[in-house]
C-alpha cells in the first residue's frame, strides 16, 4: 500500500510520541520535500525531529509535476500541494492529511484520505493502543487543533466516552 502523509499529522504524532504507529500501521510512508522540510528543517528542536530525519521507513520523493504544485498553492500550504501531486505521481492508495481544504481537494481528485484522529482509530482496532480518548486529550493539551465533532465521532466508533 502506498501512503503519503502531510506534516500536520507527523506534527501531532511526535506531540504525544506515537509516531511509530505509522510504522506499524503502514510499514512505509512517503513524504514529498516540503513535508521534510517543514517538519525537520523548520522543526529543528521540537519532538520527533531526529525519529523523522533518521527513519528508513519514511521515504522523501521529490515533486516531477512541479507546475500544479504551483497551480494548488493559490488554495492550498506548499506541503499539502506537495502531497498532493505526491499522491497522484505515485499512484498512492491513501493520503493522510488533516488540513479541510486539502481534504476536500484530495477526495474530489479521488483519493481515499485519513486523518490523524482516523489513524488513532485505526491504531486502537488493531491493538497498537489501548485508548483513543487519552492521545485525543494529549493532542488537545498540547494545543493540536481538533474539532469537537471529530473528537466526539472519533470517541463514538472507537466505543469510548
Amino acid at each position: 500500500m502506498k501512503v503519503v502523509c502531510d506534516s500536520t499529522v507527523f506534527i501531532g504524532l511526535a506531540k504525544i510520541r506515537k509516531i511509530e504507529l505509522l510504522k506499524q500501521i503502514f510499514r512505509e510512508v512517503f513524504i514529498p520535500d516540503a513535508v521534510f522540510n517543514e517538519v525537520v528543517t523548520s522543526g529543528k528542536g521540537r519532538p520527533g525531529v531526529k525519529e523523522i530525519a533518521n527513519a528508513k521507513w519514511i521515504k522523501r520523493e521529490p515533486i516531477k509535476d512541479q507546475r500544479t504544485v504551483e497551480i494548488l498553492i493559490a488554495e492550498l500550504g506548499q506541503g499539502e500541494a506537495e502531497v498532493l501531486v505526491l499522491g497522484k505521481e505515485l499512484n498512492a492508495d491513501l493520503l493522510i492529511i488533516d488540513d479541510e481544504r486539502a481534504r476536500t481537494a484530495a477526495t474530489s481528485a479521488g483519493f481515499n484520505i485519513i486523518g490523524l484522529a482516523g489513524i488513532l482509530l485505526f491504531a486502537k482496532q488493531l491493538k497498537l493502543i489501548p485508548s483513543v480518548k487519552a492521545l485525543l486529550d494529549q493532542l488537545q493539551s498540547k494545543n493540536f487543533r481538533l474539532s469537537d465533532r471529530i473528537y466526539r465521532e472519533v470517541l463514538k466508533k472507537s466505543g469510548e466516552k
